[in-house]
C-alpha cells in the first residue's frame, strides 16, 4: 500500500517531466520548481485567504475548540491556524503529494489548458482531473474519506477540489507561474485539511458530511475572493 501511495503521489509529476522532455521543454518545466518571482502579495495570497476563510466559518458556525487542559480557547484558535500556515511548508517538503503531484498539475497541465480554455474553465477541468486521480485511494481506504459513503464523498470531494484548483491557479499566476508556490499551497491545503472542522479538534455538533461541506464552502469563499481582488483593482 505504501508503494502504491507513493506511486500515485509522484505519478503526475513524473508524467509532466516525461512529456516536457518529449516536447523539448524539460529545462523550462524544472525551472518552475526554482522560480520564486513573487512579492509579499503572492506570499499573502498563499498564507492568508484559505486559513482566514476557514477560521471565519469556524467561528460563524459555532465551532469551539475541544478543551485542552491549561490552554485558553482563544490560544487554541490562534495556535492552530498559525501552525497550519507554517506546517504547509513542512508538508510541502516532506509530503509526497505536493512535491509529487504539482509537477504534473500546475507544472505541466495547467499552462496548456490555460492556452486553450482560459483561467476559469481550465481550473475547473483540472480540478475534475485532480479529483479523479484520487479515486483509487478514495475507494481503497474508507478512513481517507472519514468513513463517508463513496456516493456522498466523491461528488463533494470533486466540488472541493475544483474550488482548490481555482484558488491555486490564481496563486500560480500571482507567483508568475511558479510550481514552487503551488507546492507550498498544496502543502498548506494538506495541513489545513487535517484540522479544519475536525471532530477531534472542534466541537460543533455537526456530522462528518457537514464538516466536509463546511470545508468546501471555505475553499470556494477563498477562491472567489482571490479572483475578485484583481477585478476590483482593475476597476479602480
Amino acid at each position: 500500500m505504501i508503494i502504491a501511495l507513493y506511486a500515485g503521489s509522484f505519478g503526475p509529476g513524473l508524467a509532466g517531466a516525461v512529456l516536457s522532455a518529449r516536447e523539448g521543454r524539460l529545462r523550462e518545466w524544472a525551472a518552475g520548481f526554482l522560480r520564486w518571482r513573487m512579492g509579499w502579495l503572492g506570499v499573502a495570497a498563499i498564507a492568508l485567504p484559505l486559513p482566514l476563510a476557514v477560521l471565519g466559518l469556524t467561528a460563524a458556525l459555532g465551532y469551539r475548540p475541544v478543551p485542552m487542559e491549561g490552554v485558553p480557547p482563544v490560544m487554541s484558535y490562534l495556535t492552530l491556524f498559525l501552525a497550519v500556515v507554517l506546517n504547509g511548508v513542512v508538508t510541502a517538503v516532506l509530503g509526497a503529494g505536493p512535491l509529487g503531484e504539482e509537477g504534473g498539475w500546475r507544472g505541466y497541465l495547467l499552462p496548456r489548458l490555460l492556452d486553450r480554455l482560459g483561467e476559469v474553465p481550465a481550473s475547473l477541468l483540472l480540478g475534475v482531473i485532480w479529483s479523479a486521480w484520487h479515486l483509487p485511494i478514495m475507494a481503497l481506504i474508507p478512513a481517507w474519506r472519514d468513513g463517508l459513503s463513496f456516493a456522498i464523498y466523491l461528488p463533494a470531494y470533486t466540488v472541493t477540489v475544483m474550488g482548490l484548483s481555482l484558488l491555486m491557479t490564481r496563486i500560480w499566476l500571482l507567483a508568475r507561474r511558479s510550481t514552487l508556490a503551488a507546492v507550498w499551497m498544496h502543502g498548506l491545503i494538506n495541513a489545513l485539511g487535517t484540522t479544519a472542522f475536525s471532530a477531534q479538534l472542534w466541537d460543533g455538533g455537526f456530522s462528518a458530511k457537514a464538516n466536509l461541506l463546511h470545508f468546501t464552502l471555505a475553499i470556494w469563499v477563498a477562491a472567489v475572493v482571490l479572483h475578485l481582488i484583481p477585478e476590483i483593482r482593475q476597476r479602480r
